[in-house]
């Protein structure tokens, strides 16, 4: 294989992921944005409204990545990606309608079919990697294909941070508030009585944006190399073992063995940004800033993450090292403890976000590789699209536990950070005592198999 500054189908991938993912959060940054205390929709759900976003855009992660992963293994990955482009495509032209129209319905669905789009994709992205790139090349590859990621997704979420300003303006203008507030939400819904443009374009150029990047990402997807499907004769099971038998079954075949350990440790670290994504939209109030900027922490935060993650691709020499882990885990508990006592600050606050983004992509590279190289051609898909699904649980305790901090205890922004320092403490001693050495193992025997595992040679 080619190395990866000259293998145009990764570079393909890189383009394609990076826009997907600057869509995805274009238009659920807005949408968290208009329901989040003083926004246009605040009224919808009340206190706690992005708790119901996050929700709304997750369940189908956890409800459909099992019966989606079957595709990714039967048909070839290249397909695969063309399908969920074209979905984002006709998912751009109706959140086009829908934020036209207003109806906060309609961009409900609009979030479900985007969580939807996204649950196929993820096994698919993830397991089409080791068919791009050489063994030896494969944590440089996430490293990088993560640094594009996340400054995609620092690009989306500024993006839709400021569209949102601009759309809550025109929405106002064009007199499209309810007429009446349900009891009791009067102190929830006051969003900015702010003059904007009567006319239309902000209104449709959230989903205009969305549309052209959707479709760029379509022309990157029809770029990517011919590929063989790795499990062409599986069955895809339409009952309930297709939707939810199957990770059970990925999970026993993986029992005892170090890819069960990794799934745990993903799902877990999944509970931090839970927790802190949500935990970023509150500081609105907290630090009395307006939209944008508490839409740019999530920036500085996916930018620290892509950079933490492309310093151990550069790092790993062509090797998988597991002792990263261990680092990153260290380095979240102390930024986000230090984030839970830092003065009300935006500077501070922001810095320390990226203090815990950069140990997070310490934390996450020598996992997803570990992901790719530790299982088959024949189930990859189908086992990654498991691990989605344990993922995503995690990542809606870590919802629940931002509600339970926000709503129930009543806690501070702040101090709800404090979960997020629990999660990476916890998870240090088992990977110190067991999982890291495990995975160490665990690479050096299949290193005895392939040499390019190891030295990192072009296959």
């Amino acid at each position: 294989m080619t190395s990866l500054k000259d293998n145009n189908g990764f570079a393909s991938l890189n383009i394609l992921q990076a826009f997907g993912a600057a869509n995805d959060n274009i238009f659920k940054q807005l949408v968290i944005m208009a329901v989040t205390t003083g926004g246009i929709w605040s009224y919808q759900f009340g206190l706690n409204g992005e708790f119901y976003i996050s929700l709304f855009f997750s369940a189908p992660f956890i409800l459909l990545a099992g019966f989606l992963g079957q595709f990714s293994d039967k048909y070839s990955k290249r397909n695969v990606v063309i399908v969920v482009k074209l979905w984002e495509v006709l998912l751009a032209i109706c959140c086009i309608g829908a934020l036209y129209a207003g109806n906060f319905e309609f961009v409900i669905f609009c979030v479900i079919l985007l969580g939807i789009q996204s649950t196929l994709f993820s096994p698919t992205k993830l397991g089409i990697i080791p068919e791009l790139v050489s063994q030896g090349e494969i944590s440089n590859a996430n490293g990088l294909l993560g640094m594009v990621s996340n400054v995609a997704i620092i690009l989306g979420t500024v993006v839709g941070g400021f569209f949102y300003d601009h759309y809550e303006k025109s929405y106002v203008a064009r007199g499209m508030l309810p007429r009446e507030i349900p009891i009791g939400l009067t102190e929830v819904f006051a969003p900015e009585q702010t003059t904007g443009e009567v006319g239309v374009n902000w209104l449709i150029a959230p989903g205009c944006c969305i549309l052209l990047l959707a479709l760029v990402g379509l022309k990157c997807a029809t770029r990517l190399p011919k590929l063989k499907p790795k499990n062409p004769l599986l069955k895809i099971n339409y009952g309930f073992h297709g939707f939810f038998g199957v990770n059970v079954a990925m999970i026993r075949q993986a029992f005892g063995t170090p890819r069960l350990a990794v799934t745990g440790a993903y799902a877990a670290f999944f509970v931090i940004p839970g927790i802190a994504l949500l935990n970023m939209a509150t500081y609105k109030d907290h630090l009395d800033i307006n939209a944008f900027s508490a839409s740019t922490q999530g920036a500085f935060l996916a930018l620290a993450i892509g950079v933490g993650g492309l310093v151990v691709g550069q790092r790993s020499r062509g090797r998988i090292r597991p002792s990263f882990i261990l680092i990153g885990s260290l380095g979240m508990t102390a930024a986000f403890s230090l984030l839970a006592i830092a003065p009300a600050d935006y500077w501070v606050t922001v810095s320390l976000l990226s203090a815990g983004g950069f140990f997070a992509g310490f934390y996450m590279i020598p996992l997803q590789s570990l992901l790719q190289v530790l299982t088959t051609d024949e189930d990859r898909g189908r086992f990654i699209a498991m691990n989605t699904v344990t993922t995503m649980i995690g990542f809606v305790g870590g919802n629940y536990l931002f509600d339970l901090g926000k709503g129930t205890l009543e806690l501070s922004p702040p101090t709800i950070y404090l979960f997020c320092a629990a999660v990476g403490a916890i998870m240090f001693f088992p990977l110190w005592l067991r999982w890291v050495p495990w995975f160490e193992r665990a690479i050096a025997e299949l290193a005895e198999m392939d040499p390019n595992i190891r030295s990192g040679r072009e296959q």
